[in-house]
């Protein structure tokens, strides 16, 4: 059996499902395939699923903005009536024992780019989430050095920031993209690569039927580099599928709100789950971003227990009058890390017909439906509501690696 579509793309994690939505809406034919039984069984199932902007570059700031504007106003953006997703904006609050100078700055170039971005003090902190210590000091989490707490002069705060539901998210996508007239199809793993006069001519899949396209696009995430040695493509660019962890415990409603929090002096990430009867942990550290993974189908699905004993360690510190009591529980996903310089590769590859969107290093959520808008105009030609303005030559497979000042998710 042979089906046919404009464009075939390869994974329907968040990221796949944005491309094939954003192509779906401009009336591109479009097919995206998953080898798994369900929607979010990869890396989009156990993404932290942060909507933050805070980045280096300016065009990372915008495409994460872009990003955030959608699933703010989910509904509208996917045409459904009744999304099982959407932003929830408790805001995102950065404890990384900065001056108030250095936050005025980033808060400057945040407002530059249309993000909502205050400095606060640690009274304002206080007043919004009276349950966190606003502590900047260096927390020793082996307890070999006595800690005294040095209270923190300056906070950014991403007031419309917050997180999303990643699993609800993706079966939005799937859902708006078939009512869009595009096909999504799981249980779909693809084995081959078909190629006719020196291009991509679409793919072929283990159950033997072909699916030609004039337009072959990798998103299959940890998968990514099977997929590109299948096509016979040397991107040059290290992808490597990486364990990441994290961990659940309970939130006690009389402890207040709980915002979005990045930790600089415990090394912690912290926002709600469950509608705020949890706490939802992870890892700033670049050393907990190392575990690479050989076979992304075989890897520990549960949070390492020294991780999480010295992960809600550093949240107690961070909320001291939390009770430790309770059983955590947690989770394991992996991010597909580019060790070059942590931002995805996106766009043509110099293989004709054959595009990638790969190697998103943790950032995959919060960009993904400006990555489906960068390559859904692209092909298309077409602009429309919610689109990015970056162009997608920013994240080209043939740039130079783009600079930063430290490879983890913080980049």
């Amino acid at each position: 059996m042979t089906r046919s579509a404009d464009v075939v793309v390869v994974g329907a994690g968040i990221v796949g499902a944005s491309i094939a939505y954003q192509l779906a809406r401009r009336g591109a034919s479009v097919v995206a395939l998953d080898k798994g039984r369900g929607p979010a069984e990869g890396s989009t199932g156990a993404s932290s699923s942060i909507c933050r902007c805070r980045y280096t570059y300016p065009e990372v700031v915008r495409l994460a903005f872009h990003g955030q504007t959608a699933y703010g106003n989910w509904a509208e953006f996917t045409g459904l009536a009744e999304p099982r997703s959407g932003l929830e904006r408790v805001g995102v609050l950065w404890m990384m024992g900065e001056d108030s100078d250095k936050v005025e700055a980033d808060a400057d170039k945040l407002r530059s780019q249309g993000v909502e971005a205050e400095n606060l003090g640690p009274g304002d902190v206080n007043d919004l989430f009276p349950a966190l210590s606003t502590c900047a000091e260096p927390f020793d989490l082996t307890g070999e050095e006595e800690h005294q707490c040095r209270e923190g002069a300056a906070f950014l705060f991403e007031s419309n920031g917050g997180y999303a539901d990643p699993v609800s998210a993706n079966q939005d996508l799937i859902e708006a993209t078939r009512a869009r007239g595009g096909e999504v199809l799981f249980d779909s793993r693809v084995t081959g690569v078909i190629e006719e006069s020196g291009r991509v001519a679409g793919v072929l899949l283990a159950d033997g039927e072909e699916i030609s396209a004039g337009l072959t696009v990798n998103a299959a995430g940890p998968w990514c580099n099977q997929l590109n040695a299948l096509a016979g493509l040397d991107l040059s660019w290290t992808l490597t599928p990486t364990r990441v962890q994290t961990v659940y415990r309970t939130w006690p409603k009389g402890l207040g709100p709980l915002p979005v929090g990045a930790d600089s002096s415990t090394g912690i990430y912290f926002r709600p789950e469950s509608r705020g009867s949890q706490v939802l942990v992870g890892s700033v550290l670049p050393e907990d971003e190392e575990e690479v993974v050989a076979d992304p189908d075989d890897f520990k699905r549960v949070p390492d227990a020294d991780f999480t004993e010295m992960k809600l360690a550093a949240l107690h510190h961070r909320v001291p009058d939390l009770e430790a009591r309770g059983m955590p529980t947690g989770i394991a996903g992996l991010y597909t890390i580019n060790r070059e310089d942590v931002h995805p590769v996106v766009g043509p590859t110099g293989l004709e017909g054959f595009w990638v969107a790969n190697g998103f290093s943790g950032h995959g959520f919060k960009l993904a439906p400006a990555i489906g808008s960068m390559i859904a105009q692209e092909v298309t030609g077409e602009q429309g509501d919610f689109d990015t303005d970056v162009p997608m030559s920013f994240f080209g497979v043939d740039r130079e690696p783009i600079q930063v000042a430290v490879k983890h998710v913080l980049a």
